[in-house]
């Protein structure tokens, strides 16, 4: 890919998609699998869409001067991964009575969250700093916000 309107795209649906995603475009399937829990099926749907996404924007080339930007959201969309896997184990080691190995999971999701809020602000900042050739990726709307 190496369309800058096409990786804007892709790199705003990404970026939509750590911070809820818009109304009918967060790559989250819409149907529970035949016995699943809600908490399987919003886990196992979460961490197959953060999947593709982070597969997506790793077979993608950013435009020039984009490439900090484009790190660091591979890195958030790592770190979204791995605080919803941290939050699955808190929740099942809560309801199997493993209480100490929840709170074990909730300091670790605790620290993941704490990373994340440090990479957005980060991205925030690298993306205010880009080129206006590297602008051309579409990221005003999450600037404003």
């Amino acid at each position: 890919m190496t369309d800058s309107s096409e990786y804007g795209s892709l790199f705003r649906d990404a970026y939509s998609l750590l911070h809820g995603g818009r109304s009918g475009q967060s790559g989250i399937p819409d149907e529970r699998r035949a016995g699943e829990s809600l908490e399987e099926y919003l886990s196992r749907s979460r961490a197959e869409a953060v999947g593709r996404m982070r597969k997506r924007l790793l077979a993608a080339k950013p435009p020039a001067g984009a490439e900090e930007a484009h790190r660091l959201l591979l890195d958030l969309l790592e770190n979204a991964a791995l605080a919803d896997e941290a939050l699955a184990q808190q929740v099942r080691a809560y309801q199997c009575g493993q209480f100490q190995e929840s709170v074990s999971h909730s300091d670790r999701l605790h620290t993941l969250v704490e990373e994340s809020a440090r990479l957005d602000r980060e991205l925030l900042a690298v993306l205010r700093g880009l080129s206006p050739a590297a602008r051309e990726i579409g990221v005003e709307r999450e600037l404003e916000s």
